[in-house]
């Protein structure tokens, strides 16, 4: 089985796992995105929500959730070495919403996690490691049962190897649920 393939069967996998609980805690998650050297990325996702809120005294409130993506970049630059890849990452999320329910909710959104790659190259970018973090910050509304957003978004291996090129991208999400 070729690399990405077992990046992606270890993706599915903790998807199942974590898709396999209490409805009202998890959403199914839908994100494309566009980055540096023309790169364009596709996510499926599952998040998992913490069920626990911080600083409730007024009307807004922290909370978080997991988030596990499988993903796949393509790179329109000319590149004979790889322009695609398939990535698997897990990050922790902290969210900062009004209380109330019902209606369309703002939030805003930051997190830092670890991403697994199946290349360490995308187009004219040398990443040097299949390991790489990812820290977004985030802004959408939730709509009850359903979500949009949009997230800017860095993965890089925090020079644990170099070179160390790090990608930039502009993700916009939509979120169900279950």
């Amino acid at each position: 089985m070729p690399r990405h393939g077992y990046c992606l069967l270890a993706g599915l996998v903790l998807a199942a796992h974590l898709a396999t609980a209490v409805a009202a805690e998890y959403r199914a998650e839908l994100a494309t995105g566009w980055g540096d050297d023309d790169t364009q990325m596709y996510r499926i996702g599952v998040a998992r929500d913490w069920n626990r809120a911080w600083f409730t005294d007024g009307d807004w409130q922290l909370t978080g959730y997991w988030l596990a993506e499988i993903g796949y970049w393509n790179s329109d630059k000319d590149n004979r070495q790889n322009d695609n890849l398939w990535e698997v990452g897990l990050t922790p999320v902290l969210r900062l919403a009004p209380k109330t329910s019902g209606g369309m909710r703002p939030y805003l959104e930051a997190g830092l996690g670890g991403h697994v790659l199946s290349d360490t190259r995308i187009g004219e970018r040398q990443l040097s490691s299949a390991w790489q973090f990812g820290s977004h910050l985030g802004v959408g509304l939730d709509c009850g049962r359903f979500q949009l957003g949009y997230r800017f978004q860095h993965l890089s291996n925090a020079s644990i190897k170099e070179p160390n090129d790090g990608i930039d991208f502009h993700v916009l999400t939509a979120d169900m649920r279950f």
